[in-house]
């Protein structure tokens, strides 16, 4: 077990050195100039001598390996460098975002994971009724409706005509129910078919056969016995679908007036600001590469065939 956990201890560390290259080499091939820009926000009027004093400042004519070095050296300590817009240091500006997104995309998680389980058991514990088809059509209209469409409805329906939950803004509990229904409805229903047909397979094996044999009750039979063994696969599934929710973050955050991460990227892909997209694409990959890692070693302590490869690894 140890030998596979360092395994991909090892991989993921390699992966977060790949995206920090990438992420590095997107600023260092944007169009224009960096130092005249960042020059011009100092001074509308910026000089020669100026745009030389600030190329001078950050490194840019030093060899890329060593402006790699720095710029790394620099990030490690929470220094992602200077926006074009505004002239100020990104990093307080993503940490105060970071948690914004953070709540959205756990929130979504946890509601993605209570429907899915709803749904997947309703319709293993009522297979071939109205209960189960329910739960397919239920499941195929939220795959099918993408989240700002999902969004809108749910503005329209709970805010403007109901009147029971705000509209935008994260000043309480009430203001994060909508945008983790929307960011979290799609990977509900992908999951829930996942739980359905897990379960439906597991009940086919001889040990669910013996144990209805036995006189087990189906549903004791599912909760005690099929549950574990869908484990690993709805784990898997799980980390697929959040990192699905950290890119859907992009279209929820700004359609509910949220100032998280995603909201920051977006200004900065309209502003051109390559600094603040390169930040923001840092904390992606990164959330991406973890995310990945976590659902690895869940695999590894839910799944017996992995414990045993690992124990003879």
């Amino acid at each position: 077990m140890r030998t596979l956990i360092s395994i991909r201890l090892r991989n993921a560390a390699v992966l977060l050195v790949l995206a920090t290259m990438l992420c590095f080499t997107l600023v260092v091939s944007a169009p224009g100039n960096v130092a005249v820009l960042i020059a011009e926000l100092r001074s509308p009027k910026a000089t020669f001598e100026q745009i030389r004093v600030v190329e001078e400042e950050l490194g840019l004519n030093d060899p890329l390996v060593v402006r790699y070095g720095n710029w790394l050296g620099s990030a490690l300590k929470g220094d992602l460098g200077i926006s074009y817009k505004t002239g100020e240091s990104i990093g307080p500006a993503l940490a105060g975002r970071l948690h914004v997104t953070g709540i959205l995309v756990a929130g979504g998680a946890i509601f993605a994971m209570i429907l899915s389980f709803a749904l997947g058991f309703i319709g293993a514990l009522f297979p071939g009724r109205i209960g189960d088809a329910a739960t397919r059509v239920i499941a195929l209209l939220g795959a099918s409706m993408p989240s700002f469409f999902v969004g809108a409805l749910l503005i329209y329906g709970l805010a403007v005509e109901l009147r029971l939950l705000p509209t935008f803004g994260s000043a309480g509990l009430s203001s994060w129910i909508m945008p983790w229904m929307t960011i979290g409805l799609l990977p509900a229903a992908v999951l829930s078919r996942v739980v359905r047909v897990g379960l439906e397979e597991a009940m086919a094996r001889p040990f669910a056969l013996t144990a209805s044999a036995k006189g087990l009750s189906r549903g004791r039979i599912i909760f005690r016995h099929a549950l574990p063994n869908i484990a690993p696969t709805y784990i898997n599934a799980l980390g697929a679908q959040g990192g699905a929710m950290v890119v859907g973050a992009v279209v929820v955050e700004p359609l509910f007036a949220l100032k998280g991460v995603a909201d920051f990227f977006l200004q900065g892909v309209l502003f051109r600001d390559f600094m603040v997209v390169q930040a923001c694409l840092l904390v992606f990959l990164t959330s991406f590469i973890i995310l990945n890692l976590l659902v690895d070693i869940g695999m590894m302590f839910s799944d017996p065939k992995l414990r045993r490869q690992g124990a003879n690894a």
